[in-house]
């Protein structure tokens, strides 16, 4: 989900500057502990007024006010508060795994071609027992990882909660080898929307399908995999499903998507010039489906978007005029250009008019590492309140 809104520079200025001055006289207001008898009392300021205001701070700053009142601290616990204060925080940044540690980057920062990592806390860090940090997916602030081998957490890197996924219950399939078709298993992490609950996805072996709901704190196992095989294990959730790259039950590949409230695959179609399954890179622009296609006898790389999601003649192309390996669609940067990880080692910014790009150094950084991104929230992933 999206929401941008088209202002003037000067416009945004005032905006910044208007939250500027309210937090630092809310921060002035805790430091110089202004009692209730004050010469303003917040009892006088109406309570859409209170929301409109807070809900436009960063989380950063209304985490730190949840001690002025016990009203407040209620209030931005409320869903329709930290649903209002998502929609208007809707700025991606990347989150970067890297040598056991965990990076954001604020791609909407000031300086294009040098940006510094920010170091993040998350759960067993320092464990001796950590020998990379996994990604699995992000919706509405929280990201999921595996800090150990078949230790999966949801949490949210700006409030820092966090919750484990319990162990599937998957053992008394386990007997039965002939009937799996991948010899690892495959996950997933999504938001469906029309049952407001997050969930975990555990295919097992690449055959049995479970969801754990965030919400419900239950495992639910649901339609098998309907596909040959998974080509690899790279997912993408759009539209309240999580998608993966597959062979269908014909010679060609097929992008097999599992509704997570209804717990039903369906097939999305590739582009028709696109057959070679082993060149694909799927991923998530503007809220469209996109594929990276990697055709190395031309030497180019293209970008398909699907703008109307499920219609396969909405498939468009975009060339890039450099031969990259590798690449993975990450976000549009300020609304213009295109942010990609090339190789594990490098982020890229592509200009899609001419198909140039240029590389964005992220001092600090080392290689190889995993890239994806998240937007700023006060998503719980305990569901508090709701």
């Amino acid at each position: 989900m999206e929401h941008e809104t088209a202002l003037s520079d000067s416009g945004q200025e005032k905006i910044q500057d208007c939250d500027y001055q309210i937090e630092v006289a809310a921060s002035c207001s805790l430091s110089d502990s202004i009692s209730v008898s004050s010469e303003v009392s917040m009892s006088k300021i109406p309570h859409d007024t209170i929301i409109d205001i807070l809900s436009r701070l960063p989380v950063k700053s209304i985490c730190r006010f949840r001690c002025v009142s016990k009203t407040w601290l209620h209030l931005t616990y409320e869903p329709h508060f930290v649903a209002t204060h998502l929609s208007r925080h809707q700025k991606q940044k990347l989150i970067l795994s890297s040598n056991k540690s965990l990076f954001s980057l604020d791609q909407e920062g000031p300086i294009d071609d040098d940006m510094l990592p920010s170091e993040l806390d998350y759960p067993l860090k320092g464990d001796f027992n950590n020998e990379w940090i996994q990604m699995l997916g992000s919706c509405n602030g929280l990201v999921c990882i595996m800090p150990q081998p078949e230790a999966f957490f949801v949490f949210n890197p700006s409030t820092r909660e966090s919750v484990r996924v319990p162990h599937c219950p998957m053992s008394s399939h386990a007997d039965h080898p002939e009937e799996v078709g991948y010899d690892v298993d495959v996950h997933g992490f999504g938001y469906a929307p029309s049952v407001k609950d997050y969930m975990f996805v555990n295919i097992y072996k690449g055959r049995f399908v479970f969801i754990f709901s965030l919400r419900n704190k239950s495992w639910t196992r649901v339609q098998d995999f309907p596909y040959k095989y998974l080509l690899n294990d790279s997912e993408t959730l759009l539209k309240g499903a999580v998608h993966w790259l597959c062979m269908g039950p014909g010679p060609l590949p097929v992008i097999a998507a599992l509704d997570l409230a209804q717990g039903k695959f369906s097939g999305l179609s590739p582009p028709e010039s696109v057959v070679d399954s082993n060149s694909y890179t799927p991923g998530v622009l503007r809220d469209c489906l996109c594929l990276l296609h990697h055709n190395d006898h031309e030497r180019q790389r293209i970008f398909w978007i699907m703008k109307e999601y499920g219609v396969k003649e909405s498939w468009t192309k975009i060339l890039i005029a450099e031969p990259f390996f590798s690449l993975q669609p990450l976000c549009y940067w300020k609304n213009t250009k295109i942010l990609a990880a090339r190789n594990r080692r490098k982020i890229l910014l592509f200009n899609p008019r001419d198909g140039t790009c240029k590389n964005l150094l992220a001092n600090g950084l080392q290689v190889p590492f995993y890239a994806d991104v998240y937007v700023e929230s006060l998503v719980s992933p305990n569901f508090r309140l709701s």
